[in-house]
């Protein structure tokens, strides 16, 4: 059963290498007009093969992920969502934080002055 756990747990990092791979493959450039071409044998070989299969892949996912999330890049929903996370967040944000140092220093000196010894801190009746 751990054996099994395992497995899964290296599954993304696996996929995350799969995919860096195949988009170093990708982003290398192209034989320029100086440099030899490669023999048309290696040119059909497995590996690029699977390098093409992957290109598409990932060109294709890119494009529908890029096409999903273009509603909320636009200005008017990135502005929209903003604005909704001001009003629900930071709107009262100063007054709220002014209550919570006002609370918290007033809990601070009770308890300094609970511990205080008497002779020290003199009796609160005192005045």
């Amino acid at each position: 059963m751990s054996l099994l756990r395992n497995r899964l747990q290296a599954l993304p990092a696996l996929c995350l290498c799969v995919l860096v791979l195949a988009c170093i493959g990708a982003c290398q450039p192209e034989a320029q007009e100086g440099t030899p071409s490669p023999l048309p044998k290696l040119k059909m070989s497995r590996w690029s093969l699977v390098r093409g299969r992957m290109k598409e892949l990932l060109d294709t996912v890119v494009n529908r992920t890029r096409d999903g999330w273009q509603w909320f890049w636009s200005p008017s929903t990135f502005r929209g969502f903003m604005q909704t996370y001001y009003d629900d967040h930071l709107r009262d944000l100063g007054p709220r934080t002014k209550a919570w140092l006002l609370e918290s220093k007033d809990s601070l000196l009770k308890k300094t002055h609970s511990l205080c010894p008497r002779l020290v801190c003199g009796d609160k009746d005192q005045g």
